[in-house]
C-alpha cells in the first residue's frame, strides 16, 4: 500500500507522482453527471483555473478543427457542474505546467497554458484539467498516443503498472480524442485511473482525477466510458467559439 499513491493516478502528461497537498477549498454544490454518487460512477467533473491562466489567452489564429468550421478556445470559468475550485500548492501547480509541458512538446503544441484542480467530496477525488490554447495544432497527432497496444512497467519492487489507451468519440465540438486507462498493482492491491485527452486545430484539453490523500473513498468504474463521456460533457463547460 505504501507505493500505491504514487500510482494510483498516471495521467497523460506523466503526473503520476504528484500529490494535492496543501489544497485550499472552498464549498459547493455537488452538480450531476450520470448519476452523481451512485455506486461505480465518476460523478459530475469539471475544471477551472486561475484567472492569469483565464485572461491570458492568445489571439487565435484562423484556422478550422478537422470536420469543423469553428475554432475553439478553453476558458476557465469559477465552477464546472457545481465543483468548487481549489488552489494547489505551488510546487504542485508548477510540477503540472512543466509536465503539461512536456506532453505538449511532442505534440508541437505551444501557447497559453490553462490549469485547474477541482475538488469533488462525493467520490474524495480531486478532478484535474489542464490545456492549452493556441492555433495551428494537428489533430491527428493524438493517434501516437492513443493508437496503442498495451504497455506494462515493473518497478521491481513489486509494483507494476498497465496502460491501456484507445480513440474516443470527441462529441460535437470535433477534433481527435483518446484516453489511457492505467492500472497500478501492488501485491494483493490494485488501482484504476483513467485520464483522457483532446484537441482541435486551437485547443489542447487533458482530464484526469487524483485520490485525495485521506483516501476516504475508493473510485471505481472510471474507464473510458466513463471519463470519455466526462469528458465530453466537461468540453462544452470549458471550450467555447472563438
Amino acid at each position: 500500500m505504501a507505493r500505491m499513491t504514487l500510482i494510483s493516478f498516471v495521467g497523460l502528461v506523466g503526473m503520476g507522482a504528484l500529490a494535492l497537498t496543501g489544497c485550499g477549498s472552498s464549498s459547493g454544490t455537488v452538480g450531476s453527471l450520470g448519476k452523481p454518487g451512485s455506486p461505480g460512477t465518476v460523478g459530475p467533473v469539471g475544471t477551472s483555473g486561475s484567472a492569469a491562466a483565464a485572461t491570458g489567452a492568445a489571439t487565435l489564429a484562423t484556422g478550422a478543427a478537422p470536420g469543423s468550421a469553428d475554432r475553439w478556445v478553453l476558458s476557465a470559468p469559477s465552477s464546472v457542474f457545481g465543483f468548487p475550485q481549489i488552489q494547489p500548492a505551488p510546487a504542485t501547480l508548477d510540477k503540472i505546467k512543466s509536465l503539461l509541458a512536456q506532453h505538449a512538446a511532442q505534440l508541437g503544441v505551444s501557447g497559453p497554458q490553462v490549469i485547474a484542480v477541482y475538488d469533488d467530496p462525493t467520490h474524495d477525488v480531486y478532478v484535474i484539467f489542464a490545456g492549452y490554447n493556441g492555433s495551428g495544432f494537428v489533430p491527428d497527432k493524438l493517434k501516437a498516443v492513443f493508437d496503442v497496444l498495451p504497455v506494462t512497467t515493473d518497478d521491481g519492487a513489486g509494483d507494476r503498472v498497465t496502460i491501456n489507451s484507445m480513440m474516443i468519440d470527441p462529441g460535437p465540438h470535433g477534433g481527435t480524442a483518446g484516453c489511457s486507462s492505467s492500472l497500478g498493482q501492488s501485491g494483493q492491491l490494485a488501482a484504476e485511473s483513467t485520464a483522457c485527452e483532446w484537441m482541435t486545430s486551437t485547443t489542447l484539453g487533458v482530464i484526469s482525477y487524483f485520490p485525495k490523500p485521506d483516501h476516504q473513498k475508493a473510485v471505481f468504474g472510471v474507464g473510458p466510458d466513463v471519463m470519455g463521456k466526462a469528458m465530453r460533457e466537461l468540453r462544452d463547460q470549458v471550450e467555447h467559439h472563438a
